[in-house]
C-alpha cells in the first residue's frame, strides 16, 4: 500500500478506500482479519490513530467487525446486514453529490470478486514466512528475479506454447508499463522509432511516451495489409504488438503475418514485443503458436502477465529477452533489483509448482467462458440487429458498435443513466478515428454470470426504449 503525502485525501481515507475497495475485490475474503494497527503503523510509518480512524469507518460501513481477541476481521458484504449499510452509505454520498457505482459495471481488466484464490495464497505464505526460505528477507535476491519463479514459467512457455527460452532469458517485472519503460532503456529514443497497433493498447503508448520515443501508428481496423505498409514505411526499431488478441478489435494476427513480420524485424535489425496478455482466454479455437515460438532470428521479445488469471493488484509480469538484449539488460541494470516482493514471488513459484496455478487457469477459463457465451447470446436477444458486435471469440471484452447517429459520448450517458457502465473506445486511437464513433468497449471479466443478461437487458431500455 502506497500512501500520498501529496494527496487531497487525508491519510486514514487513503487506507480507508486501498482497505474497502480490496474487501470488494475478494482480496481480503469473507473471515479473513486485516493486519493489526500496530502492525500497519509500523509498515506504512504513519500514527496508529490514522490506522485506527481507518479501520473506525471500515467497521462504520459494514465492511468489518471488530472482535475481542481477533482484532478486525472482514464481515460478508452480501449479507442482509453488511448490504443495507452499504445502501445507507450510497444514499448519503448521493446526497453529498458523490457519483453511486453503476449496478452493471462492463468494465474491461478488472476480475471478479473471489476470483483470487486468497485461501490457498494466504496457507502458502504463512508456510513460507514460517520455513527457512524466510531467512531471504535478509538478503538482496537475484536482480531478474527469484529462479525458482523463472523455471517455474519457463518450464510452462516450453512445454505449452512452444516458446523456445531458459530461465536465464525470463525477468519478472511489476506490470506492463515498468516492463516497457525499462525495456526501452536498451534502445535509443534520440534515433530510435517505436511502431504500433491503431487502435492499439493506450498504457503502452503512455510508456512510450513518457521514455521520449516517437510512436508511428500502424492501422490494424481495417486488414493486416494497412498494419504491415504503415510498419514497412515507419523506420522503427521495435513494434509492439498483441497477436493473440489485438487490443481492442480482437483481431487475431494470421499465420502468414506472423512469418512476414518476424522477416521484416530480421532484415530491418528490429525487434518485436508481442504482448501476449489473453493467450489463455480463446471460446471457439485453439490457441495460435506465440511470435516468440515461430522465431529463428532471435527478433521477439515475448511479454506476459498474471493480472488476468490471478490478480492485477499483484503487480507481476514477465519479459523473455532474446539473447543479444539479455546480454544489454544484464549490464545495464547489474545493479538494480526487480521491485517484486520476494515473498510474491515465492509465494508464486510453489502455488505454480504445487499445480494451484493450473486449477486456477482452467476454472477462469471456464468462467470467462461462459460469461462469453452469455454476453454474445444476450447481445443478439435483447439488442439483435440495431447493432453490429466485433469480436473473435477472444479476450475480455468484446465492441459493440450502434447503427444510429448518436455518439459515443450519447450512448455512454444513457447506459450510466440506466445503472449499467459500458466505455468509450477513442482513447485508443492515435489521429483520426474512422469507425469508432459509436463503438462501445463491453467488457466481462468483472462483471459477475448472473448479471450480464439483466445488465444487456437494461441497456437495451436504456438506448432503445425496450
Amino acid at each position: 500500500m502506497q500512501l500520498s503525502e501529496q494527496s487531497d485525501l487525508p491519510l486514514y481515507q487513503q487506507i480507508y478506500e486501498k482497505i474497502r475497495h480490496d474487501i470488494e475485490e475478494g482480496l481480503y475474503p469473507h473471515g479473513s482479519k486485516l493486519p493489526s494497527i500496530r502492525g500497519l503503523a509500523a509498515e506504512l510509518a504513519c500514527s496508529r490513530n490514522t490506522i485506527d480512524a481507518a479501520y473506525s469507518q471500515l467497521v462504520q460501513e459494514g465492511y468489518v467487525e471488530s472482535r475481542p481477541g481477533s482484532g478486525y476481521v472482514v464481515l460478508d458484504i452480501r449479507s442482509d446486514a453488511a448490504l443495507l449499510q452499504l445502501q445507507e452509505r450510497e444514499a448519503a454520498a448521493a446526497l453529498l453529490g458523490e457519483p453511486r457505482r453503476p449496478r452493471y459495471n462492463f468494465t474491461y481488466g478488472n476480475l471478479e470478486a473471489g476470483t483470487f484464490p486468497a485461501t490457498v495464497w494466504r496457507a502458502i505464505t504463512d508456510d513460507i514466512l514460517l520455513s527457512v526460505e524466510s531467512g531471504t528477507c535478509n538478503t538482496y535476491t537475484d536482480p531478474l528475479g527469484e529462479e525458482a519463479l523463472r523455471a517455474e514459467i519457463a518450464w510452462r512457455l516450453s512445454t505449452q506454447c512452444d516458446v523456445d527460452c531458459t530461465p536465464g532469458q525470463v525477468i519478472i517485472q511489476p506490470g506492463t508499463q515498468v516492463s516497457i519503460q525499462n525495456l526501452l532503456a536498451l534502445f535509443d529514443a534520440r534515433t530510435d522509432v517505436v511502431a504500433m497497433e491503431n487502435p492499439g493498447y493506450i498504457g503502452a503508448r503512455e510508456a512510450f511516451d513518457r521514455s521520449g520515443f516517437r510512436v508511428v501508428p500502424c492501422r490494424v481496423d481495417v486488414s493486416y495489409d494497412e498494419f504491415f505498409a504503415d510498419l514497412e514505411r515507419s523506420q522503427a526499431k521495435l513494434v509492439y504488438v498483441t497477436p493473440s488478441s489485438q487490443f481492442p478489435t480482437c483481431k487475431t494476427m494470421p499465420i502468414k503475418m506472423r512469418s512476414k513480420l518476424i522477416a521484416w524485424a530480421d532484415a530491418n535489425d528490429a525487434y518485436i514485443l508481442e504482448d501476449d496478455y489473453c493467450r489463455d482466454f480463446r471460446y471457439k479455437e485453439r490457441p495460435q503458436p506465440p511470435l516468440q515460438s515461430m522465431d529463428h532470428c532471435d527478433r521477439v521479445i515475448y511479454m506476459d502477465t498474471f493480472s488476468k488469471s490471478l490478480s492485477p493488484a499483484l503487480r507481476m509480469n514477465y519479459l523473455v529477452l532474446p539473447p543479444a538484449l539479455l546480454e544489454k539488460w544484464r549490464t545495464l541494470f547489474a545493479n538494480a533489483y526487480t521491485s517484486v516482493p520476494w515473498l510474491s514471488q515465492a509465494v508464486l513459484t510453489r502455488f505454480m509448482s504445487q499445480g494451484h496455478w493450473d486449477r486456477q487457469l482452467r476454472r477462469v477459463q471456464a468462467k470467462n467462458k461462459r460469461k462469453y457465451e452469455t454476453l454474445t447470446a444476450s447481445l443478439h436477444t435483447y439488442l439483435g440487429d440495431r447493432v453490429s458486435v466485433l469480436e473473435n471469440g477472444t479476450g475480455l471484452h468484446l465492441l459493440v458498435q450502434v447503427h444510429d447517429e448518436r455518439t459515443q459520448q450519447e450512448l455512454i450517458e444513457a447506459a450510466r443513466a440506466a445503472d449499467v457502465l459500458v466505455y468509450g473506445t477513442e482513447k485508443y486511437w492515435m489521429g483520426s478515428r474512422p469507425l469508432t464513433t459509436r463503438m462501445l468497449l463491453v467488457g466481462f471479466s468483472s462483471i459477475a454470470e448472473e448479471d450480464i443478461e439483466p445488465g444487456v437487458k437494461a441497456l437495451a431500455k436504456a438506448w432503445f426504449g425496450e
